[in-house]
């Protein structure tokens, strides 16, 4: 099982892609506008899109994702997110005025082109390479992450989030465990915006990064870009040797 960057920007980059990663060919980790630079042949093969959170740097290339499969006979998306998630997206997004209502539209085989299928933490589903479980996460609205278990190794990524205790314990109880995606949008001297929009800086996390398997792969995503050198360096001034950090950069593969 390949996992695929897209796009991990935070939305403050205005010529970076925000986040999205490609799972295999079929599925999608959040659906941000890094999904937007696969060629068209490559998005008609995406079936399903698991959700973090209903922030258009998480979601916003989702109606453009259905519109290329109603213009081509793809077979539509399947997303899984939150009950909040989907009635947000349902209100807000797909209202017939910013977007077409595409689960009132219909694919080859009369199935709407958007599926809902609402999850809650602890929900895991099949994937044909792996299974794919929700974790817990803390944002600013309704947000959870996403365990991804391969044949031989495990991803959890964070979606956004602040401090949440349980997402790491979980994601640390995993034995294959080999990769973590985390957010860090800021450096520990905007604590207070971090607090308020619910996201991490390099001490939120700190505490969090004894848990981690040794040798274990901590990707940083989300950062902002005025503030990414001086996060970066604050982060792996105090994290574990064992620990591997890197930020995480578009076309990046993980290979699970």
């Amino acid at each position: 099982m390949i996992v695929m960057v897209l796009g991990t920007a935070s939305g403050f980059d205005q010529f970076a892609p925000s986040s999205s990663f490609l799972v295999d060919e079929d599925t999608l980790l959040d659906c941000g506008s890094g999904v937007e630079t696969l060629p068209i042949e490559r998005l008609l093969k995406i079936q399903r899109l698991l959700l973090t959170h209903a922030h258009l740097d998480h979601c916003g290339a989702l109606p453009h994702l259905l519109a290329c499969h109603a213009a081509h006979q793809g077979p539509g998306v399947t997303v899984y997110c939150m009950q909040e998630t989907m009635d947000s997206l349902k209100q807000h997004m797909f209202n017939g005025q910013l977007s077409p209502d595409y689960s009132q539209l219909s694919n080859q085989d009369g199935e709407p082109l958007l599926r809902f299928f609402p999850v809650e933490v602890g929900d895991a589903l099949p994937l044909p390479d792996g299974i794919a479980t929700a974790l817990p996460a803390q944002h600013n609205i309704p947000a959870i992450g996403w365990l991804i278990e391969g044949p031989w190794r495990a991803l959890a990524y964070t979606g956004d989030t602040g401090p949440c205790p349980a997402f790491w314990h979980w994601a640390a109880n995993v034995p294959s465990l080999s990769d973590v995606i985390c957010e860090v949008t800021y450096n520990s001297k905007h604590a207070v915006q971090a607090e308020t929009e619910g996201h991490m800086t390099p001490a939120l996390l700190r505490p969090m990064l004894e848990l981690l398997p040794a040798n274990a792969h901590l990707w940083i995503s989300h950062l902002d870009s005025k503030q990414k050198d001086t996060a970066l360096s604050e982060l792996r001034s105090y994290s574990p040797s064992t620990i591997n950090i890197a930020a995480l950069l578009t076309d990046t593969c993980i290979d699970l």
